[in-house]
């Protein structure tokens, strides 16, 4: 029920986002990072129904660390920095419509958090014996290649503007960063299964496919609203997918 409450409400706020961004800027950035928050806030309702984190109680002692040690199907360590990535995420969402750079900045931070918290779900899952790392190694290997590959190829026009604006070597890190988290994403999904795993890894899908059609809407020479509205629901899909992947069986 909550699921597609948020799931609604991003719809509602990224949809006003696009359609007003042009004449209610300031509304519209605001409801671009609520959409955005929306995962964000299912992942403290699940925190807080399962007892991770308890607003006006303060833990203590072993009984503190045992009560807020793991949920079910998040730890408190990949938790956080899962919160941490989608706040990240939010001050993207304002910074790349002021200073494009600081906002993939921001959004370079988010991957990276997000990483982090993929691994540690999938560590504290269980997924990491021995051939499971050896499995989840090479699969985020050649999905890191798949992704880094294909973005690189989509992208390969734009790169002698990228050189003479001098950003070639940021955006390379850029793809570096986005292809690793999706590559996690991905591996872990594979390793997880289930329709938890399958939600994890269309994230890590959805996230690349978003940011490398904004490449291309960016740097083009004319922008098409049909992919600034694909480059939208794609990250907003990324972003959900992400989350409700600790949150299903």
């Amino acid at each position: 029920m909550w699921e597609i409450l948020a799931a609604a409400a991003m719809v509602c706020f990224g949809t006003y986002y696009f359609l007003n961004k042009k004449k209610h800027r300031r509304i519209a950035l605001a409801c671009k990072a609520f959409a955005t928050a929306m995962p964000g806030l299912l992942l403290i309702r699940y925190a807080l129904r399962t007892g991770l984190i308890r607003f006006g109680t303060v833990s203590s002692g072993s009984a503190g660390a045992a009560g807020c040690q793991e949920l079910s199907g998040i730890s408190a360590a990949a938790f956080w920095f899962t919160l941490a990535a989608i706040v990240f995420y939010m001050a993207a969402d304002v910074l790349l419509e002021c200073r494009f750079v600081l906002g993939a900045v921001s959004f370079a931070a988010g991957h990276i958090l997000m990483s982090a918290g993929i691994l540690l779900g999938t560590a504290d899952a269980g997924s990491f014996v021995e051939a499971g790392r050896v499995r989840f190694l090479c699969f985020a290997l050649i999905l890191f290649c798949v992704y880094a590959g294909a973005a690189c190829f989509i992208l390969r026009s734009f790169i002698p503007h990228l050189r003479a604006k001098k950003l070639f070597l940021p955006a390379a890190a850029y793809i570096v960063v986005l292809s690793m988290m999706a590559a996690c994403a991905g591996a872990a999904g594979l390793l997880r299964g289930g329709v938890s795993g399958a939600a994890l890894a269309l994230g890590g899908i959805s996230f690349v496919v978003s940011d490398v059609l904004l490449g291309q809407n960016r740097l083009g020479r004319r922008r098409s609203l049909v992919k600034g509205a694909a480059v939208l629901v794609l990250y907003y899909l990324a972003v959900y997918l992400l989350v409700i992947s600790y949150l299903v069986d």
